[in-house]
């Protein structure tokens, strides 16, 4: 599905939701509890969407700017197959990082990706990660081509 179409909604259901809450107001007794319900819950899914989508584009940003840039082994692509969205599940890349200053191994996976990037990807890929806690890391995946839809 295209980002604007994606954006567009998470921005009709905070309206829709703000709109019920705003109906429900002047509502008579007997309305007021359903419009009050299905607004809060029309909001709090356009709200936590939105805000899931600015966190993810500030933590990208912030390791960019203060992670620790490492070059990743490529590993595999894999399917994630704990996703599906009209009947396909996206990709993600595996890579593996060994630390040996700590003498740890630490894998890491893409964000999901809407095509099969087997083809086009590279044997060391780069991984901005939080030294501090390496769970918090970024994979950079703008060596890949865009989708074309």
């Amino acid at each position: 599905m295209d980002h604007k179409a994606i954006t567009l909604i998470k921005w009709l259901f905070l309206a829709i939701g703000l709109g019920l809450l705003a109906l429900a107001i002047p509502a008579d007794n007997d309305a007021k509890l359903p419009l009050t319900l299905m607004g809060l819950a029309f909001a709090a899914v356009g709200g936590g969407l939105i805000t899931y989508g600015r966190y993810s584009v500030q933590k990208e940003a912030d390791l960019r700017q203060n992670g620790q840039l490492v070059e990743a082994e490529f590993q595999q692509v894999e399917v994630n197959t704990s996703l599906e969205v009209n009947g396909e599940n996206p990709f993600r890349i595996v890579a593996q990082w060994h630390d040996t200053a700590n003498d740890r191994l630490h894998v890491f996976r893409s964000a999901n990706l809407w095509f099969d990037p087997t083809d086009h990807v590279q044997e060391w890929i780069p991984v901005y990660i939080d030294l501090k806690n390496p769970r918090r890391y970024h994979m950079d995946t703008s060596f890949l081509p865009k989708l074309q839809r």
